[in-house]
């Protein structure tokens, strides 16, 4: 199968929304006293937008063995460090797949090149990545992922157009074998945000409607069955599907404007307000029990709470992680893994951080809600650890909570972390 796609131009997405980070507890007190954390940093550099580049082709290839060989690893995946290099990169986006018969465990990411999608084997030591799509679609700028990485969607820029297009890979029988061919479909143009149910099986997207608000719907992952599930008279929206029955919705946030946070019940549409603040940025656990949210209510600083929706009770959090900067534990519900600057940062760092503007080096800290709320050190890139200061774009966690990916924001490279050696 393919297709003919030409590209024209880019589109620089900046979801802006600030954050403070404090860490507080004798855990992150021994930290800051051994580790000599870099101060914040600006920059000119501007991070890659919805797609750049001329798009040549859309093809598809089944999976295979063959190796990339336009992309090589530096051999660092044999490395017992922590924190070890997978790709050099760019990277649109990565998650992982696990296999059986043996069990291993993929790194599967997408080239930002051409759309390529590799899956690189972290159980093997000297092992190569191997292709499992060549469909050829150059400048993705983002991708989202279905759980355990059985599809992805990717958006670009075409003549001014936002496109979308799923990719449907066959199911992986063993760490030799897979069964099928890619399924590629597209879905409507423009399509603002989307995100994709925790079992897979369907897709929500926003559509920007003639009223100047946004319309959202839910369609099965190669876009057919769509129907229309809500409205909502605001533009600048971005969505999340944390838990089965229920949809996050929440404004893009700066460190001037005041934010908003929406329940979706998936069955009903129903929009529920959840939470409203200056400032506002949140996401959501499996079980919608908790949202983890910041705000820039007081000022110049910016504090972090969790939000109980069965109880409607908001709690202080002793540090101040970045939402978007944030993954929910696999295994545990109330556990999270964040990537956090050290060092103070000001309230508008995340408005000059989307701009390209700052950058601040992370560590990557798991948190625990409950009776007593814990917060322990992961791994920090660049040290003994292994690796190199990072500041993190993206973070994602394997099934069976063993190990964390991450791309370094800049050259967009992407690296494994070992959370249990």
């Amino acid at each position: 199968m393919c297709a003919q796609i030409t590209m024209n131009s880019k589109l620089l997405i900046g979801v802006v929304s600030i954050t403070g980070a404090v860490l507080a507890g004798l855990f992150i007190i021994w930290f800051l006293f051994f580790r000599a954390a870099p101060a914040l940093q600006t920059t000119t550099q501007t991070e890659t937008g919805l797609g750049s580049g001329t798009t040549k082709s859309v093809g598809t290839s089944g999976s295979t063995d063959t190796t990339n060989n336009a992309q090589p690893l530096t051999g660092t995946q044999a490395s017992k460090q922590k924190v070890f290099k997978i790709a050099d990169g760019p990277v649109t986006s990565a998650t992982f797949i696990q296999t059986l018969y043996p069990t291993t465990t993929y790194a599967r990411y997408i080239l930002q090149e051409n759309g390529h999608v590799l899956d690189f084997p972290l159980d093997t030591p000297g092992a190569l990545p191997r292709a499992t799509s060549n469909t050829t679609i150059p400048g993705t700028a983002r991708a989202v992922w279905s759980k355990q990485g059985g599809s992805t969607f990717m958006q670009y820029m075409d003549s001014g157009i936002i496109k979308t297009v799923s990719l449907i890979f066959p199911v992986a029988t063993s760490s030799r074998q897979t069964v099928g061919t890619i399924q590629i479909q597209f879905f409507p143009n423009n399509v603002s945000d989307l995100a994709v149910a925790p079992d897979g099986t369907q897709v929500a997207y926003l559509l920007p409607n003639n009223a100047g608000g946004v319309d959202g719907y839910l369609s099965k992952p190669d876009a057919t069955a769509s129907k229309k599930l809500f409205t909502l008279a605001l533009s600048e929206v971005l969505i999340s599907w944390p838990s089965t029955n229920t949809i996050l919705l929440q404004t893009k946030s700066n460190a001037s404007s005041p934010g908003v946070v929406f329940s979706v019940d998936v069955k009903t549409g129903n929009i529920i307000p959840l939470l409203y603040s200056p400032g506002l940025t949140a996401t959501a656990d499996r079980s919608f029990t908790n949202i983890v949210y910041q705000t820039s209510a007081d000022g110049d600083s910016r504090s972090s709470y969790v939000h109980n929706t069965k109880t409607n009770k908001d709690s202080a959090l002793s540090f101040d992680p970045i939402p978007e900067k944030c993954v929910w534990s696999t295994v545990a519900t109330s556990t999270m893994y964040c990537a956090m600057p050290l060092t103070y940062i000001p309230s508008t760092y995340l408005d000059l951080w989307h701009l390209g503007a700052a950058t601040a080096v992370d560590s990557i800290v798991s948190f625990t809600m409950g009776s007593l709320n814990s917060t322990e050190y992961v791994a920090d890139p660049g040290s003994a650890d292994g690796g190199v200061a990072s500041d993190i774009l993206e973070l994602a966690v394997s099934p069976d909570d063993k190990y964390l990916l991450f791309i370094k924001k800049g050259d967009r490279s992407l690296w494994g972390v070992r959370i249990t050696q």
